[in-house]
């Protein structure tokens, strides 16, 4: 055999020592980096700025709500406890007070102790839902302009305690026309 064709076998060569640090101080950074980034993401997540909510506010709502229950005047005692439903949920909803599973005493109790309201809305308040709860319990059905006047201070009292903007009006909501 020719000594050409025989291969030469190399030594193996030792590995390549790297200069201390090099390597690994980059491996360090890149993971100091990496939990930086993450401690940020997780503080964003947590303390993020709560944004409004985007959909019809408590009053809007309500508004709507009782413009609908027109439809049931002609049956007293489900429009009187309809509107003190909307009523109820809509204080609810505006002010964070369990109004619907309260009784009505219950209920003006906490209210008294709330700033949000001035003295004559509590009192108005009061008025309404008392007689709202009379036809409830004594069984007796109020007359048609009962009904509407008790709907008129529905209405007066979300109109005056919702949130209002600047030169803002609130919408007046009256009850359909009488027909023949």
């Amino acid at each position: 055999m020719n000594d050409s064709n025989k291969l030469e076998l190399l030594e193996i060569k030792p590995p390549l020592e790297l200069e201390n640090g090099d390597g690994s101080s980059t491996m360090w950074w890149l993971l100091i980096l990496l939990l930086v980034a993450g401690s940020a993401l997780l503080f964003w997540a947590l303390y993020k700025p709560a944004q409004p909510p985007s959909g019809p506010k408590p009053n809007e709502i309500a508004q709507r709500k009782l413009r609908e229950v027109w439809a049931l005047l002609g049956t007293p005692s489900l429009f009187i406890e309809a509107t003190a439903d909307i009523l109820r949920v809509y204080l609810e909803e505006r002010f964070d007070v369990q109004a619907p599973e309260r009784t009505t005493e219950e209920f003006l109790n906490e209210l008294n102790q709330m700033p949000q309201m001035t003295g004559e809305q509590k009192e108005l308040l009061g008025q309404f839902l008392r007689n709202c709860d009379f036809p409830k319990f004594a069984r007796l059905d109020p007359t048609e302009e009962e009904c509407r006047q008790l709907h008129t201070v529905a209405v007066k009292i979300v109109d005056e305690t919702a949130p209002t903007l600047p030169g803002s009006i609130p919408p007046r909501v009256d009850p359909p026309s009488m027909k023949s």
